[in-house]
């Protein structure tokens, strides 16, 4: 598992986002990012509306977070999965289950 500073671009739903990552160095990437341990409602229902809307005011476009990686290599949909945490201390995944958004999910 990695650590990296990351910088919210885009919200897609509950538990995707578009990032640029800091490599360090001077160096930075854009990518999609899988929150894991979680599965939220597709985007297109009202659950899912509702993750999406609470996620994206959790983490507003410019955001930095700190992002714990699960692996390093994608997911089978081309996503890097990881854990976000806020600049409080909050990890976007376990506020999401707690606040009943979305439900725990272990990949299978």
């Amino acid at each position: 598992m990695y650590e990296y500073n990351a910088t919210i671009i885009s919200v897609v739903d509950g538990d995707t986002m578009h990032v640029s990552v800091d490599l360090g160095m001077d160096i930075a990437t854009k990518t999609t990012l899988r929150v894991a341990h979680i599965n939220a409602p597709e985007k297109n229902t009202p659950e899912g509306i509702t993750a999406k809307n609470v996620a994206s005011s959790l983490l507003p476009v410019g955001t930095v977070v700190v992002i714990n990686t699960i692996k390093d290599k994608r997911e089978k949909y081309g996503r890097y999965l990881g854990e976000i945490w806020l600049a409080d201390g909050r990890m976007l995944n376990q506020l999401l289950v707690i606040s009943g958004l979305a439900q725990p999910y272990d990949g299978g």
